[in-house]
This record gives structure tokens, sequence and C-alpha cells, in this order.
């Protein structure tokens, strides 16, 4: 790539010429020369000054076009690199920590059946991190939960998940009667749940704002809500020790029925679909556009899609 668009990337990723100069390790007088040699060159001008730095919409369509030439020339070295190195391929993949627990080892057990000299490397954060990742080159592919429609992902859809309500046996017997537990094995009614407590999830969750869009539109309000947390982990653990009720995503809850089969019946935790709750998330393998797929990456698409339909099934 030529120093002019090296050098414009840094500027556009930083917003400062001084910035830029530190990190190429030049003077900030040869990163104005640069950037001003680039947009003579394109005749326009790339970015502007009100008070701050800022690109200019021409700007903003040359980083993204710059940043996708990045991407692919990395992927290329990279590919290069592993024929000589020996390697048989390798790629890195985003993923949320629960769901990682869930699904990867069924996933990996099959994939390396097939592949078994494939190097995986799990990047772990949350969806609207990773599309970040991915749209800067960290990472190959992630698995997103409702990802945002950016013209450069290509979205590889696997299947929808529906919230589901969890609440400990004990917990239950304080709020309900015995005769209720078939009636609700069916699906229940949120408002019934009013006065039970439960855990939540921060304001700026994704799942936070399903669950008060459905809220808001049944007219239900839950007057007890002592603790709230975006980790479903921890929310399945207090639901586990009897403490709050949780809403949360079938896929997640699924390792709780095989804690019912292991655990005292008193221990038991009730699994509940939730009635007229109409916001699936959307559950997608994502990757650049830009980048053409080895077969091993399509392989991992298919096999992940086999497993999930699998375990969603149960």
């Amino acid at each position: 790539m030529k120093q002019n668009y090296k050098i414009f990337l840094l500027v556009a990723e930083e917003l400062s010429y001084s910035k830029a100069a530190k990190k190429a390790y030049v003077t900030q007088q040869c990163v104005s020369n640069h950037i001003q040699r680039l947009e003579k060159e394109l005749n326009t001008k790339l970015f502007s000054k009100n008070p701050y730095i800022q690109l200019t919409e021409a700007g903003k369509i040359l980083y993204n076009a710059v940043k996708n030439m990045e991407i692919i020339s990395n992927n290329a070295t990279k590919s290069i690199r592993e024929i000589s190195d020996g390697i048989k391929g390798s790629f890195t993949m985003g993923i949320s920590t629960s769901r990682a627990k869930v699904i990867l080892p069924n996933v990996l057990k099959k994939y390396h059946e097939y592949f078994p000299d494939i190097e995986i490397s799990f990047y772990v954060n949350d969806t609207s991190i990773l599309e970040k990742k991915l749209l800067d080159g960290e990472i190959d592919l992630f698995l997103g939960i409702n990802t945002s429609q950016n013209e450069n992902f290509k979205h590889t859809f696997l299947l929808n998940d529906y919230m589901h309500l969890i609440i400990s046996k004990s917990l239950f017997q304080k709020y309900f009667a015995n005769k209720d537990l078939e009636k609700f094995k069916s699906g229940v009614e949120l408002i019934n749940f009013s006065e039970v407590p439960f855990t939540l999830y921060y304001e700026t969750g994704a799942l936070n704002l399903i669950i008060k869009q459905h809220l808001l539109f049944e007219g239900i309000k839950f007057n007890k809500i002592p603790y709230y947390i975006s980790d479903c982990d921890t929310q399945i653990h207090l639901c586990q020790s009897g403490i709050t009720a949780a809403i949360v995503p079938k896929m997640l809850s699924l390792n709780l029925k095989e804690y019912n089969t292991e655990c005292n019946l008193e221990d038991e935790v009730y699994i509940f679909p939730i009635n007229n709750f109409n916001y699936p998330l959307r559950i997608d393998l994502v990757n650049n556009i830009n980048i053409e797929q080895p077969f091993y990456i399509n392989s991992f698409y298919q096999i992940i899609k086999e497993e999930l339909e699998k375990m969603m099934s149960q």
C-alpha cells in the first residue's frame, strides 16, 4: 500500500495529525505533506476542521475503501506466510463468553474430525465490539446477535433465538401454586411475575432493550429488581441460588437442562417460554464481504449451523 494511504488511515483513525505522526514515527509536517499530496491527487478535501479534525464525505468513502484494501492485503500476506510456514490454515473468531461455553465444545469436536490441523483463535466480547474488530481486520468472523446492517458485512443466518423465563423451584413455590406449573410450561404471561424478584440487564445492553420493549408494549412493570448485570451466566447462577428469576435466551438456558438432571429435586430450575414475546434474537455468522473465505472456514459455517439447529431442537 502506498505510504500516502497508510498515513491517511492513521490520521482518519486518530483524527489527529500529531498522534498519527507518533504512530508513523515521522514528523507532523511529514504527515501534513502526505495528506496534501493525496488531496491534490484526488482533487478533493479529505478532512475538515470545525474546530476539530473530521473526515469529509469524500474522506469517509476513501477510508472505507483503503481500510478494505488493507484488510485484503493483510489477509493475502497471512495466507502466503501460512503456506511458506507449512501451516494448513488458521482463523480468528469472535464470540460472547456465554455462547462460547454452550456452542464450542460440540462444534469443535466435530470440526476437529475433519480439520485437525486448522488453528483457531477465539476473541471473546459482545457483538458491538466484535463488529468493530471485524471492520478493523482483527478477526476473520464472529457470531453476532442482532448484528447491525453494515455494507461491509456478509451475514450468514444461523437461526432465531427467543427469550425464556427461568426461576428456581424454591422461588416459584413462594409465588405460585403447584397447579400453575403445568400451565406455565406452554408459556407464561410476564404480568403474573410482576412481584417476583428479577435480575435484569444493564440499560445499555441489547437484551435489556428488547425486554423493555416487551414490558412497555404489554403494560407490565417488575416491582422487584435488586440486581442488574449483563452477564447471562451470573443471572443463571443467581437463579440457581433461588435469589432471583431471570429472562435469558433459550440457547443460554440449555445447560440448565443438564443441571436439572443432576441436581437435587428441590434445586431444580424451571424454564418457561414467554407468550407474545415477539422480539427474536437473530444469530448470524458475520464476515467481511470483501474477503473470500477459504474452504475450511465455509465448512466451519456449515458445522456450526448444523450443531446449533440440533441443540435448539432439544
